[in-house]
């Protein structure tokens, strides 16, 4: 191969292009023009680099430094590899330093291309790292040099352009937007299998397609994936890194002029996150530590699987955060990119033009493998300050622009269905009863919301929920066409687990042990009915929910609130593990290599750490003495900071696998996930249940209620004069009821037949007393 050289015209235009469109200032315009410029991008075999750094105008020089790996296999937890360096000087306009190399090689499918950084040679002799924060791939992290990878070329081998083809005769108005889907299922991607990754989670779709193609019996956990025609996949940008123990790329020396070999050694990233704790930086390239390959094709490959599906393809949703950037941030991006702290970490700085070009072009990138729809993760974070006011003001003309990022896939140009999570007035105190959840819906008309009911505060798990939520659930009706429904997700499961289940009146009517009340309360026949089989919306499902999986919050990312993250999961331990499960011995290995034997002893000790976290107000010494002088001692004892430490990595190492559902296969009920797949497989052929209801529709509860509320109700299809009917015990007393009773059009009981029938409940006719415990529920259609 021949050796990397610089072009110097190729370069020289290049720089003359960006100080032309910077001679009247950054507008709107300019940094839209840059922010698509930015990054590694293939052109005519030629590579061209364009970094966004305000530290390049204090430089006396910058470096572009190219790292050439010989052959490695990504798969490997560890190896050293011999790569050939190069570096060369970039040419530096204001903030901007640009490149453009030939003879570089490009990362593709089958082979990793060139790794690069840029570097700062100051003037007291220091130097500066400063790495792409637009890169396509990232295979070893957010502090590693990214690679140079050639996107067109993948992606113009894509095996579903005619699934976008279709697409294009089919959009639903004029401004190219795909419209929604019917049901939604929410995917973690690194616990939804054994192996955590893109490629296995292609790989089980394909099974489970091969299956329905030959009309073979699904299992339960497969059945649990299937019966949607949409996905949405948990944030699958890079996180943040743990600065102690993730070290995945590490030179073992340093070059001393072109074409020296050096030694890299390298670890395959393992960092264990919920997807939430992004730095922004690397938001257009995939997090490695999902990857089986380190090779970002593996998500188009998903894709490709879902669009193929057989009988109905399957939209992908793409969840993104963009609205605050943990602290980290500040070590990657620069400081300019940031507008000051907040609860998460970094508000962002939505008032400078490139950086709010910068945000979009990453969505547009992300979103161009192919992606159907976007869910834009805590859209009320989205603000600026306005000096003016002396107060931090909704940025909804962002989240406009969001909406109109134009996508092209296959020559198609479309607009994804657009998700909004936003509970404003939030954080205000009065935000549970002042949110009405339709805030951007009525600004844009288009996009769906979060309903309140799958917000975070969800809790089934109460007794009295579900008739002291009467006045949520009935905003469904009138509202529910725009929002997304269901009831369990990634926050309402966490903060189920979260709870103290001695400060709550827990619904023991859903099972006698508080696992079976939370596994029960998550993935109840009675409200999948409901809320899948009858009302309005878009009902989403969650995979840990339906598989009898824990969830909860987790990451071995942090160093400064590892301990208060680890000691929050107390009530976890009540909640989701039982002596059984403790006793498995594939679980919780490192947390008994620390020496607890018992899960009385692991709940003790947690609880302990909880209440002395909160009591210290978060001073790690003084619990760790603390902790020590406990009467009677704990199963572990001797603690230090450091001791506190490796207990939270220890649990979130082993609640990461503990989470994965692969793991908990042998535990799911089978009638259960039938019953599950029955009625999304209804609501699939009957997606006019998504629209509000009219006025002839009926939705209500018995009253009294004498110890059980039994919801009840009746729709007609205004199209097709379809009528179905329902009723279904949501909490309380076994109770007796009778359809005739209702007040509700019955007419002749002969002209109805069961559809929907929950798995302890035997068959009736519509004319027969029906005796409903909770969680059974009954629908009927009219013949």
């Amino acid at each position: 191969m021949n050796k990397p050289v610089v072009v110097p015209d190729l370069t020289s235009d290049f720089a003359k292009q960006i100080k032309s469109k910077l001679t009247h200032g950054l507008k709107k315009s300019t940094a839209a023009f840059i922010a698509k410029r930015l990054g590694a991008h293939i052109e005519n075999d030629a590579s061209y680099f364009l970094i966004w750094h305000p530290d390049f105008e204090k430089a006396e020089q910058v470096f572009i430094d190219l790292y050439i790996p010989q052959q490695f296999s990504f798969n490997k937890p560890e190896q050293h590899v011999n790569m050939v360096s190069y570096s060369f000087e970039a040419t530096v306009v204001k903030e901007y330093a640009c490149i453009v190399i030939e003879n570089l090689p490009a990362g593709d499918r089958e082979n990793f291309g060139a790794f690069y950084q840029f570097r700062n040679k100051l003037g007291n002799g220091n130097e500066q790292v400063i790495r792409d924060p637009m890169a396509w791939s990232m295979p070893y992290g957010i502090f590693a040099p990214a690679e140079l990878y050639d996107v067109n070329s993948v992606r113009s081998e894509r095996k579903d352009a005619h699934y976008f083809k279709k697409l294009s005769a089919d959009f639903n108005d004029l401004n190219n937007r795909i419209p929604s889907s019917v049901n939604l299922l929410e995917v973690h991607t690194a616990t939804t299998t054994k192996e955590g990754t893109l490629q296995s989670l292609a790989h089980r779709y394909k099974q489970i397609g091969a299956k329905i193609d030959t009309g073979s019996e699904l299992t339960p956990d497969e059945q649990n994936l299937a019966g949607y025609d949409a996905i949405e996949l948990m944030p699958v940008d890079p996180v943040i890194e743990h600065p102690d123990n993730h070290t995945f790329w590490d030179p073992i020396q340093s070059p001393k002029a072109n074409g020296d070999e050096i030694t890299v050694h390298l670890k395959k990233p393992a960092v264990i996150n919920w997807g939430y704790d992004i730095v922004l930086f690397g938001s257009a390239a995939l997090n490695p530590s999902i990857l089986s390959t380190g090779r970002p094709h593996e998500l188009l490959d998903l894709i490709e699987t879902l669009h193929n599906f057989p009988k109905q393809p399957i939209k992908v949703v793409l969840d993104v955060v963009y609205g605050h950037a943990d602290n980290q941030g500040l070590e990657v991006m620069p400081e300019a990119f940031f507008g000051g702290a907040n609860m998460y970490g970094q508000n962002i700085n939505f008032k400078h033009p490139l950086v709010r070009e910068m945000i979009l072009e990453m969505q547009r990138r992300k979103i161009d493998w192919g992606f159907d729809g976007v869910r834009v993760d805590g859209a009320q974070d989205f603000k600026f300050y306005d000096p003016d006011k002396n107060a931090m003001i909704h940025d909804d003309e962002f989240l406009l622009r969001m909406s109109d990022v134009e996508q092209n896939v296959c020559g198609v140009n479309y607009k994804p269905w657009m998700i909004f999570e936003d509970g404003r007035p939030w954080p205000r105190d009065d935000w549970e009863l002042a949110s009405t959840y339709r805030e951007i819906t009525q600004q844009q008309g288009h996009p769906h919301q979060w309903a309140s009911m799958i917000f975070a505060y969800n809790t089934p798990y109460n007794y009295t929920y579900w008739v002291s939520k009467w006045w949520r659930i009935k905003e469904l009706l009138k509202f529910g066409d725009k929002w997304i429904s269901g009831y369990a997700n990634h926050d309402t499961m966490r903060r189920g687990t979260q709870a103290n289940p001695s400060k709550i009146n827990v619904n023991y009517q859903l099972g006698n042990s508080l696992k079976m009340v939370m596994d029960n309360a998550y993935n109840n026949p009675a409200t999948t009915l409901v809320l899948n089989g009858f009302l309005p919306g878009v009902p989403m499902d969650f995979v840990q929910a339906s598989g009898n999986t824990p969830w909860s919050f987790f990451r071995n990312t942090d160093t400064k609130y590892a301990i208060k993250v680890a000691a929050e999961e107390a009530h976890f331990t009540e909640w989701q593990i039982t002596e059984i499960e403790f006793r498995d011995t594939r679980f919780f290995r490192k947390i008994k290599d620390l020496g607890f034997t018992s899960i009385s002893g692991l709940r003790h000790f947690s609880k302990a750490l909880l209440n002395l976290v909160e009591a210290t107000n978060y001073s790690t010494n003084n619990i760790a003495d603390l902790l020590n002088a406990f009467d009677p001692s704990f199963e572990v004892m001797n603690w230090s900071e450091d001791k506190l430490n490796k207990y939270a990595s220890a649990w979130a190492e082993d609640l990461n696998l503990y989470c994965n559902a692969d793991m908990h296969r042998d535990t799911i009920s089978p009638k259960k996930s039938q019953f599950n797949l029955d009625v999304r497989n209804y609501r699939l052929v009957n997606p006019w249940l998504s629209e509000n209801f009219s006025d002839t529709d009926v939705f209500n509860y018995i009253e009294p209620v004498e110890g059980s509320v039994i919801f009840y109700g009746y729709r007609k299809d205004p199209q097709t004069g379809k009528e179905v009917v329902f009723a279904a015990n949501m909490e309380g007393q076994p109770k007796q009821i009778s359809f005739n009773d209702l007040g509700i059009p019955i007419g002749s009981p002969e002209d109805w037949q069961i559809k929907l029938c929950t798995p302890t409940l035997k068959n009736k006719s519509i004319d027969q007393s029906i005796k409903l415990s909770i969680t059974q529920g009954i629908l009927f259609e009219k013949i």
